[in-house]
């Protein structure tokens, strides 16, 4: 029994060390693919550019500027080009007033997609408004021995129907023919403690009446007849709630209603719903059980506002504001912003967003569409603005000293019959060595959003690295304690392999002996 025993003990813990060491291949493997990651997270850290503040050198050049007559011209040396002839391609720019845009400072965030909002009410402009519905009911007449020198109440034309008799207020009872209403307790009926029909009280609110337990007084026999009754809307809407409300598309997508194009308030003060074509409404009101997606049919957002494509914000338009709009248009035209290959932006290229003050801001349909931030421009009526404008083949002339242009001769639109310019205009030129400040303000937000991305992305892989180690440490403590066991049964393997081993030799000189 003994070398029975032993030889059983050596082979649970033959058995227990290779479970060991099949868990410590697992660890292993698994501390292999952990650095495997940190590996290539510090790749990727290395990958990344450090942005570079910008250097107001950059943005330091000759400008050039000269009057003719009350107007103001400006230009740098990119802005003049070979033309023919030995002439040059100038780009004048000179301050114009009229509707532009201006670039905000910074980045406004963008996002695609929708918001779902909750715990809100659904419902039409039907559902505002007073109705009406129709029910059919029993009628009777008035029995004429109610009261002789009286006609039947006829202000009073609806009667409920009850159970019991009532005992404290005036009641009706159907006289003997069943045809007739007659006044209980007056007599007007034989035997009427023996009554076993229904009784009926005067109806004086019109919204208790329901077919099913009231009737309508009418002249003539008993029949049964069409009763039609006001209704309250089953939805009343406040001046209060016109911040909450929106309106909801075909897709189901929500935006907010406008005043004039989706609702009016009247001199009373009370809030019309405008029938859009039969679209529904959503009022946010954090109750109702219904639910919706906040966002456009574009499926973007500027600044948590939703953002529309320039199309479609002209069907938010009628003739009446065409004008506006037609403003916007030609804002976007004098902002002089330009895509990579020099063409100007146009309407299709930019989104523009309506904030809490009815006030519109633009950017660039792109910018929203493919990044998660984009720059945003601010409409200006009536305020100043740089316009530039490129005349042909003029003529520059250079100080020999410094090689700056001294004056310029730019050619008139009027032309000869050989197509020469009639006559040409000098504007004297200075010269001063400028810093574009708003450039080099642009390029540091720039610089700085690109260190907020960096310094983000660094802390995302820091992090991912932090858990890896994390994982790492615990791991090795796992393999540790795995190894501090494997040497405490290899101890005891050889231990019960010299008890086999003296058991065997015993047995062997006992047999010899």
């Amino acid at each position: 029994m003994g070398m029975s025993a032993s030889q059983a003990r050596l082979l649970s813990l033959q058995a227990r060390q290779s479970n060991l060491e099949y868990q410590g291949q697992q660890i292993n493997q698994e501390r292999t693919i952990l650095s495997q990651q940190a590996t290539a997270l510090y790749n990727s850290l290395l990958a990344m550019d450090v942005p570079t503040p910008p250097s107001t050198t950059d943005f330091t050049t000759v400008q050039y500027s000269g009057k003719l007559g009350t107007t103001t011209y400006t230009f740098d040396a990119s802005a003049v080009k070979p033309g023919k002839d030995g002439g040059y391609n100038v780009t004048l720019g000179f301050t114009d007033y009229g509707h532009s845009l201006t670039r905000n400072n910074g980045y406004a965030t963008t996002s695609s997609g929708y918001e779902t909002i909750k715990n809100g009410i659904k419902f039409d402009t039907n559902d505002t408004e007073a109705g009406e519905i129709t029910k059919t009911t029993a009628g009777f007449q008035f029995s004429g021995n109610i009261d002789e020198t009286e006609d039947a109440p006829t202000e009073v034309p609806f009667f409920k129907k009850v159970a019991t008799r009532p005992s404290s207020e005036v009641y009706y009872i159907l006289d003997e023919s069943g045809n007739y209403l007659v006044e209980g307790g007056k007599g007007n009926r034989d035997n009427e403690d023996n009554y076993t029909g229904d009784y009926y009280v005067p109806c004086y609110e019109l919204n208790e009446w329901d077919a099913a337990t009231c009737i309508k007084l009418i002249d003539n026999t008993k029949k049964d007849v069409q009763v039609t009754v006001d209704t309250a809307p089953s939805v009343n809407i406040t001046q209060d709630d016109l911040a909450n409300l929106y309106t909801i598309n075909a897709s189901g997508v929500i935006e907010k209603a406008e005043a004039n194009v989706d609702y009016y308030v009247s001199s009373s003060g009370e809030v019309h719903l405008i029938d859009n074509a039969g679209e529904e409404f959503f009022l946010d009101n954090g109750k109702g059980s219904d639910e919706a997606k906040r966002g456009t049919s574009d499926g973007y957002t500027i600044a948590g506002y939703a953002a529309m494509t320039m199309a479609k914000f002209k069907k938010e338009f009628d003739d009446k504001t065409i004008d506006t709009y037609n403003g916007y248009l030609e804002a976007i035209e004098n902002s002089g912003l330009k895509k990579a290959n020099g063409e100007p932006y146009t309407a299709d290229d930019f989104m523009v967003y309506i904030d809490d003050n009815g006030q519109p801001h633009f950017a660039l349909a792109t910018d929203v569409r493919d990044n998660n931030s984009c720059v945003t421009y601010d409409y200006l009526a009536n305020g100043s603005y740089t316009k530039n404008q490129e005349y042909e083949n003029a003529k520059l002339t250079f100080d020999p000293a410094t090689g700056r242009i001294t004056s310029i001769d730019i050619p008139s639109e009027e032309k000869d019959a050989n197509g020469n310019p009639v006559s040409w205009s000098t504007i004297a030129i200075e010269a001063e060595t400028v810093t574009d400040e708003l450039a080099y303000q642009d390029a540091y937000n720039d610089y700085e959003y690109e260190q907020y991305q960096y310094d983000k992305k660094q802390q995302e892989i820091n992090a991912k690295t932090s858990i890896i180690q994390q994982e790492d440490r615990n791991l090795e403590l796992k393999l540790q304690r795995l190894d501090n066991e494997r040497t405490q049964i290899t101890t005891e393997i050889e231990a019960v392999d010299k008890v086999i081993n003296d058991n065997i030799e015993a047995s062997y000189k006992t047999f010899s002996g």
